[in-house]
């Protein structure tokens, strides 16, 4: 059978990653005898492309404008088509009008399934957790602009600290988090069950994936590397024992940092075994807004985390959350000042947003009850107007806000001073890098003053960003 996969362009230009879910999706079929290809709208029109037997799209909510064209598209094709991702899996009955079938959750064995014209009893296909262990090896090559991304700079400043030229690939060990933070997407698409892949099997496949592409470094896409600690620790084994000459990064927990998971000898076999960069979830310095979140730690956690990894010359790479629903201005300034304090580590990293009301989250419930929040009743009503920027932007003032101008600003200006949206090594001319930094200067200055009015310096930046990114 032949089988196109979709990703839609997004709302914000964005494009660094490839569409890894895509990959391990094709990669599926592609080991049951089909023929896969996979078009990234960024780059390619589906309009230009044959029709395949089956087509499958994948989206996220940033995605639904493109993806809706798409789908309006489709709908006079012969093709099957076969609909998944965070946002058909938070409204399929919205996108089953669009699709033959809505996938819920992980999507390997359904569209296998509908590939070998399996019949399914509903066209809505409930979860059903994967067994990632035996899922075939990865497939890159599968999208055929795969070497742009590899080569692609990130913004993560880790570019800066790696072996170049950087040659890189995401790849997944294990998937679900069994954290239950009230702001997060994984709580509400089923994610929370903790599975992974044998450390042999990640030690066998980043060894041969980093052959077969020739990287430098490999990034670790998990939603919690870090739940099994034994199993971290036998994987850097393994990467010391087959001489895996990659650096890589990873998320993690910042109350992980104990003496039962990482511990100063656990961090220093990582550093050893490569691992240059944590992400960080810190998300507040404030403790009631970390009750609110539900997150399970204090901010002194946060802080130690930071300043374990500086000693171990780790990059903390740490993001934050201002206007969190319940939040008091204090909290807010709460934040700021904590973020301020942390910049005394050399390997700190912040990025800061204003909170975004992921659909169907705790918080986000919160505030459709109360009124301060309205949930679009169709695809097309997702896909027109402002409602993609009310749920995804990064910073935007939002209705339920306290201290909207103020937090909008405040999360531009401390991610700016870390450079965490565009970094000096990814622009190409002397003149861009002397703009980049000198917004970076003043942005330095706004933070320690915690002075935030007069923003023109946001809106020329906010330009220069976009004319980048474009």
């Amino acid at each position: 059978m032949r089988v196109l996969l979709v990703r839609p362009r997004n709302v914000y230009n964005y494009n660094n990653y490839p569409p890894l879910g895509l990959i391990s999706l094709g990669s599926k079929l592609e080991a049951e005898g089909h023929r896969v290809r996979i078009i990234n709208c960024a780059f390619e029109d589906v309009e230009q492309q044959e029709w395949a037997n089956l087509v499958g799209i994948g989206f996220l909510t940033s995605e639904v404008p493109d993806a809706y064209r798409i789908l309006s598209l489709l709908r006079g094709s012969p093709s099957t088509v076969v609909a998944g991702g965070v946002h058909p899996t938070l409204f399929p009955e919205q996108v089953l009008r669009f699709a033959h079938y809505v996938v819920i959750g992980e999507g390997e064995d359904y569209i296998a399934r509908i590939a070998r014209g399996d019949f399914l009893q509903s066209r809505i296909c409930p979860r059903r957790y994967v067994d990632i262990e035996h899922l075939p090896l990865p497939n890159y090559s599968l999208d055929h602009r795969i070497e742009t991304f590899i080569t692609g700079q990130l913004t993560d400043p880790l570019s800066t600290r790696v072996r170049q030229p950087m040659r890189w690939l995401p790849y997944e060990s294990s998937r679900g988090c069994p954290h239950r933070c009230a702001f997060c997407i994984n709580t509400v698409v089923g994610n929370t069950r903790y599975r992974a892949k044998s450390a042999d099997k990640v030690v066998y496949e980043a060894s041969v994936i980093a052959e077969r592409y020739r990287l430098t470094h490999l990034k670790m896409v998990d939603d919690d590397f870090f739940v099994d600690i034994d199993r971290v620790r036998d994987i850097c084994y393994g990467f010391l024992e087959v001489g895996l000459d990659v650096t890589w990064d990873a998320e993690c927990r910042a109350d992980y940092f104990d003496d039962r998971r990482l511990d100063d000898a656990t961090l220093g076999l990582l550093k050893e075994s490569g691992l240059v960069q944590l992400t960080l979830g810190l998300e507040s310095g404030s403790s009631h807004t970390l009750s609110l979140m539900n997150k399970g730690f204090e901010p002194e956690q946060g802080e130690k985390a930071v300043r374990k990894c500086d000693e171990f010359g780790i990059l903390a790479r740490s993001s934050f959350i201002l206007e969190t629903p319940g939040e008091t201005p204090e909290d807010i300034q709460q934040t700021v000042s904590f973020v301020n304090k942390l910049r005394q580590y050399p390997h700190f990293v912040c990025g800061a947003t204003t909170f975004r009301p992921y659909p169907k989250c705790a918080l986000t419930e919160s505030l459709l009850e109360s009124g301060q929040l309205e949930e679009p009743q169709s695809l097309e009503e997702w896909a027109v107007g402002d409602a993609i920027n009310l749920y995804t932007a990064a910073e935007y003032a939002r209705p339920w806000q306290v201290s909207p101008k103020y937090s909008e600003r405040a999360a531009f200006f401390l991610t700016l001073e870390s450079a965490a949206r565009l970094g000096d090594h990814q622009i190409n001319s002397a003149w861009g890098r002397w703009m980049n930094r000198m917004f970076r200067t003043l942005a330095k200055w706004r933070n320690r003053l915690g002075f935030y009015g007069m923003a023109i310096d946001k809106a020329l930046y906010e330009r220069f960003l976009r004319r980048f990114y474009q």
